[in-house]
């Protein structure tokens, strides 16, 4: 049962001083109805995406999973998650393939229901829009009575008519079955943000025409089905022109949830940097108590992939805080939040996540951001979203590649638009089977690396498809112009299962001798091998037969570039998707034969002993021309070089001079450097 009821104050459980919504003027959050369905095989590469991006943007972004149309029919036992409100905003909306994104009811350029490789741009841009209007919810459970008190402020007039306040209610952790194309069907999958009633109309409920300055105010109440998990229960509100444009969403816990404003959080404007050995990088902030009266914060920095050498801290109007730190703020005060990261020599990413928490609210939001630094990185992974199982292939592939480490799309995004690639030499996407294979983002990015030297390796099915310009492939006029100008490649025909063999270029200098392998069915039955040719500078290195080229290889006066029309992943002998990797990354590095790859590979054993104190020796195995081992310490400068003399086996490093820390040895020739191992002086 449903029952709305006009309140003309604010909630009597707020505190004076205390406020659910800000009255400062905000830009739009976004709300993602995506339209799915439990025997839609595509649909769990959409549900990885929403997750990805949910991730990114935290409670900027609402999504919501609506079960409707043929693939949400259910049979014998499996759940039905359908529901009335789902069936007829579906039916309203031009949903024409699942999975199918409605992003704020906006129309873009694309449209108003999008694939699900259109997503995060669409989701990018509203998050730029300005809105009318901010939006606060709170939510309370009594027995099988729900509660929920919406505040909407209007920071400038209503643009275009009546608004409207929606209000809906989701369930996490619903159990069933689901189609999977790309992973195997699941018997017992994790349903989240399912859709389960909506508490107004379908549409919402008519709040007039409001102008700046005014507060709307709402409590609706809803009778909760005893099949319901009330721990598991989300509650949506949203304000909406008729049908159309969303300005604000706000998602809480059904019991208890609330948006109860703690505090103003002024984040450093540029939370991705490049960091140095031994440097400190300090990201600048404050935060202002809005609890109306004094109060104590817990303050936590946290991450949980950054090097553990690397030093971290807080300080607090520029004194050095225990973390976590409790810090007392006077209503309405504001403090200096600084957070201070110092890389050492140990490559890697931190990605720290700074939160600050009401110690009398605990059910407040924890109002948050995140700082990123990364250092004496020169090779590094990037994942497309959905593409992470595979990444190990990569960095197999490079294991004795030191300085390596692996980030997100959207991070490698972000790492790049602040200029932080600087130390970065080599880059390997992960594209696996992804949509959209790469965006406008990611070209502009990798357009200024590769022209200032950097060398990119790329592989993916359906890449070239994706820049096609067929119905249904997300590419763009800037990736079509970056495949065709940066990959060197002309698309040719989608593969098949027909095209089951790698086979490589047995003339190539660099893969030549990877050996061929068949095509794994990885992804369920969809095989779609990329067929291309290449554009000169690019070189054919890989064919699935006689004819069809599979692979290229291009050196330009700026950059080397390696792109294959199918992931590691997907050849069936795992050792040479490894090589793929392996041999890349070894060509950029300057190796140009097949028998200087061999001799490199061979060239250097385990460094001993390790730690060292006063010498270290490093065997050399059998070398095959004039070679130079090189010594580096972990910033990269170099600390030893000696010439190695054929038939010679073992070198001896002093270390007597050499600060305490990691080292990396290489051999190299006229022509480039070979594998690296690693040295650890200690005293």
């Amino acid at each position: 049962m449903k029952q709305a009821l006009t309140l003309l104050s604010l909630a009597p459980a707020l505190a004076f001083g205390q406020s659910l919504v800000s009255t400062s003027p905000q830009n739009r959050t976004a709300l993602l109805e995506d339209f799915t369905g439990i025997h839609c095989g595509y649909c769990p590469e959409g549900h990885a995406i929403m997750a990805s991006l949910a991730d990114v943007h935290g409670d900027r972004l609402v999504n919501v999973g609506v079960h409707a149309g043929v693939y949400a029919v259910p049979s014998g036992g499996e759940p039905d998650f359908r529901t009335t409100d789902g069936t007829a905003i579906d039916a309203f909306f031009p949903i024409t393939g699942y999975p199918a994104g409605v992003i704020n009811r906006h129309t873009f350029s694309a449209g108003l229901a999008l694939g699900r490789g259109s997503w995060e741009g669409a989701v990018n841009e509203v998050l730029d829009m300005s809105s009318p209007v901010n939006v606060g919810v709170e939510s309370s459970v009594s027995g099988d009575q729900l509660t929920v008190h919406v505040v909407a402020y209007y920071t400038a007039n209503s643009p275009a008519g009546n608004d409207y306040f929606s209000v809906l209610i989701k369930e996490d952790h619903l159990i069933g079955w689901q189609t999977d194309y790309a992973n195997g069907n699941h018997t017992s999958y994790d349903h989240v943000h399912v859709l389960r009633d909506y508490i107004t109309d379908t549409w919402g409920e008519d709040v007039g025409n409001p102008m700046a300055g005014e507060t709307v105010e709402r409590t609706y109440t809803y009778t909760l089905p005893p099949s319901w998990n009330v721990a598991n229960l989300e509650v949506t509100a949203f304000v909406s022109e008729y049908q159309s444009e969303v300005y604000q969403a706000r998602d809480v816990a059904a019991d208890g949830g609330t948006t109860l404003i703690i505090g103003a959080l002024a984040a450093d404007a540029q939370p991705y940097r490049g960091g140095a050995t031994n440097s400190l990088t300090t990201f600048s902030g404050g935060f202002t108590n809005a609890l109306g009266g004094s109060e104590d914060y817990l303050i936590t920095l946290t991450s949980t992939d950054a090097p553990a050498s690397w030093q971290s801290g807080l300080s607090v109007d520029g004194n050095t805080q225990s973390n976590p730190a409790t810090v007392t703020i006077a209503g309405g005060a504001e403090i200096g939040l600084d957070v201070n990261i110092t890389p050492d020599g140990v490559p890697g990413i931190g990605n720290y996540t700074l939160t600050i928490s009401s110690t009398s609210n605990p059910g407040a939001p924890i109002v948050s951001t995140g700082y990123h630094v990364i250092s004496n990185v020169h090779d590094l992974v990037v994942n497309n979203p959905e593409a992470e199982a595979h990444e190990p292939l990569y960095t197999e592939g490079m294991d004795t590649e030191y300085f390596k480490a692996v980030a997100s799309r959207a991070d490698f995004v972000a790492f790049g638009e602040s200029g932080a690639l600087g130390d970065v030499l080599n880059l390997y996407l992960n594209v696996s089977w992804t949509f959209p294979s790469i965006t406008d983002d990611v070209v502009a990015v990798l357009s200024d690396f590769m022209d200032n030297g950097g060398n990119l390796m790329i592989a993916g099915q359906d890449i070239g498809w994706d820049q096609s310009g067929v119905t249904g492939a997300y590419g763009t006029a800037a990736t079509q112009a970056f495949y065709t100008n940066y990959m060197h490649a002309t698309y040719v025909a989608d593969g098949s299962s027909s095209d089951s063999q790698v086979i490589w270029e047995t003339s190539d200098a660099v893969f030549g001798n990877l050996g061929n392998s068949t095509i794994a069915n990885v992804f369920s039955g969809n095989t779609y091998p990329d067929q291309i040719t290449p554009i000169a500078p690019a070189v054919p290195v890989m064919r699935y037969s006689a004819t069809k080229i599979g692979g290229l290889r291009a050196q330009t006066s700026d950059y080397k570039l390696v792109y294959f029309g199918i992931g590691p992943e997907q050849v069936s002998n795992a050792a040479i998707g490894r090589l793929m990797v392996q041999a890349s990354h070894d060509w950029f590095y300057g190796l140009v034969s097949v028998e200087e790859l061999d001799a490199m590979l061979n060239g250097l054993g385990q460094a001993y002993p390790s730690p060292a104190s006063d010498m270290v020796n490093i065997p050399v195995g059998e070398l095959k021309g004039a070679t130079t081992i090189e010594v580096h310490d972990a910033t990269g400068r170099l600390v030893f070089t000696e010439s190695v003399l054929v038939g010679r086996s073992v070198i001896t490093v002093s270390t007597a001079a050499l600060n305490e820390g990691l080292y990396t040895a290489r051999l190299r020739t006229a022509e480039g450097s070979g594998k690296a191992v690693t040295f650890v002086v200690a005293r």
